[in-house]
């Protein structure tokens, strides 16, 4: 446990002291919810994905995104310097140094999050007892981007790769999350495509909260679940690969 705190406690100050990291995981989901509003206020007729009630929580999820960047950046950086070799010459196992990164990103979730919901409050989000349950709600979601990142860090042989990677599952949750356009425009098997992806459910969770209520969970909490633990799989594989080859 120690260990485990010792490692988190570092991953925490890295990231902290980058003020990039300021910027896109705050900074930068305020500024578009302010953006969004503003539009959505402007408009005749406010399309339901912006309404405050679901675009909050998609531009908050979408956050998390930049979370998983930085922890891939990390670990791709980790790996190109003498910390992972001392790591294999020490009593810290693997899976100690990757569970770091969820301790590690734990506070700065927490804190993006209240303070992204306090703001989306002088905009028109409701108070209440749903507007907590949105907030935990979309804690799995900030799980699973945060083990995106470490599958990122994982599969980057230095820190140039992980940016672009990284860019393609931000994209990935912008366009399929539902957060700038509905997912209801995507008809057919695209769309079953799309509900096969874990960037809608992502969203949705808590998206849907203030629509459907707090049985909003199901089935968006299977998938996202789903996704984490086959996540971790694949990173358990390449670890064990690397092992063996080395």
């Amino acid at each position: 446990m120690k260990r485990l705190l010792a490692l988190s406690k570092r991953n925490l100050l890295e990231t902290v002291r980058d003020p990039l990291s300021l910027v896109f995981c705050l900074i930068l989901p305020l500024f578009m919810l302010a953006a969004i509003s503003v539009l959505a206020d402007n408009m005749g007729e406010i399309p339901p994905n912006f309404q405050i009630e679901a675009f909050a929580s998609g531009i908050c999820a979408f956050g998390y995104t930049f979370i998983s960047l930085f922890i891939a950046m990390q670990i791709a950086s980790d790996r190109n310097s003498s910390l992972i070799k001392r790591l294999d010459v020490s009593p810290i196992s693997r899976f100690c140094y990757y569970a770091s990164f969820f301790v590690s990103s734990l506070p700065i979730v927490l804190t993006q999050t209240v303070l992204f919901f306090a703001a989306a409050l002088c905009f028109g989000f409701p108070w209440g007892g749903l507007l907590f349950l949105n907030m935990l709600y979309l804690l799995p979601s900030a799980v699973f981007y945060t083990c995106i990142g470490i599958l990122i860090g994982c599969l980057c042989k230095n820190e140039r790769q992980t940016g672009p990677v990284s860019s393609i599952f931000i994209s990935l949750t912008g366009f399929f999350g539902g957060i700038f356009m509905p997912l209801g425009l995507f008809q057919g098997g695209f769309q079953t495509f799309v509900d096969l992806l874990p960037f809608g459910h992502s969203v949705s969770i808590g998206s849907e909260l203030y629509r459907l209520g707090a049985c909003c969970i199901y089935p968006h909490i299977l998938y996202i679940l789903g996704y984490i633990f086959i996540v971790i799989a694949v990173v358990a594989v390449i670890e064990t690969i690397r092992k063996y080859k080395n």
